[in-house]
């Protein structure tokens, strides 16, 4: 019995701290997909934190827009890294267009 309640009692937590370790998304910041060209460029541009006391960086549309040379956008995306509580996190927009 004692086995039992050690192992449900091991599997709610691991299903609490899912992703609490390690976690890599993308999203798309639009929901209208049917109806979305990519175009030919891709820019990115990144937010980082560190130690939840540092961040820094540009995770803007118009910054990841100049990073790739693009003048007319056409979908974003949203990619978020983080690692062991947020003790390490990156944020990345990814624009594509021409």
């Amino acid at each position: 019995m004692k086995s039992f309640v050690l192992i449900i009692a091991l599997v709610c937590v691991a299903a609490v701290m899912v992703g609490c370790l390690y976690s890599h998304v993308t999203v798309p910041l639009s929901t209208e997909l049917n109806k979305t060209d990519l175009g030919n460029k891709r820019g990115e541009a990144s937010t980082y934190s560190l130690l939840w006391l540092f961040a820094w960086g540009d995770a803007g549309a118009a910054a990841a827009s100049k990073n790739g040379g693009i003048t007319t956008m056409r979908h974003m995306d949203r990619k978020i890294n983080i690692i062991l509580f947020g003790l390490y996190t990156r944020t990345t927009t990814i624009v594509y267009g021409d």
